[in-house]
């Protein structure tokens, strides 16, 4: 979940503090409300190569809340948004998003296939500890689930 401050997209800053872990919530780190998410943005290890994406999901949608409503987001649209965030330098996308990488043909699949480049999604519920760890389960003490990375065309590589 390494995300800035500037629209969502790109370079953790690295902090650490001490609270509990939290569950990735319903924003775009930045644009729009769920301060959990941006606490714990702040939190995660940047990944060389990705540039981190943070929003709720599930295996075939993103939502983010925007004026207090959610607001459910397929890929067509999320590729949109990406495609226009300054933040996006058209690289891999670490898709730092609850359960969007758990169906072959699902959320994560169709990203990487709209927007022409390889999506990293974790396979179930995504925590965020304290320590900059990410544990995919769950709960946050076990990590059963893994990150899958999806390629355009389809997992062929």
């Amino acid at each position: 979940m390494g995300a800035g401050y500037h629209g969502g997209f790109g370079k953790t800053n690295g902090a650490k503090r001490r609270l509990n872990a939290i569950c990735a919530s319903s924003i775009f780190v930045g644009k729009g409300e769920g301060e959990n998410l941006k606490i714990a943005a702040k939190w995660i290890k940047e990944e060389k190569g990705f540039t981190d994406v943070i929003v709720h999901g599930t295996p075939d949608s993103a939502s983010i809340m925007v004026k207090g409503k959610w607001t459910n987001l397929n890929q067509r649209q999320l590729s949109k948004m990406l495609k226009h965030d300054s933040g996006y330098s058209k690289g891999a996308i670490r898709l730092v998003s609850c359960s969007t990488g758990k169906k072959e043909n699902g959320f994560a699949q169709n990203l990487a296939n709209k927007i022409g480049v390889p999506v990293k999604a974790p396979t179930d519920t995504l925590w965020i500890l304290p320590n900059g760890k990410m544990v995919v389960g769950k709960s946050p003490f076990s990590n059963t689930g893994t990150w899958k990375t999806y390629y355009p065309g389809g997992n062929k590589k």
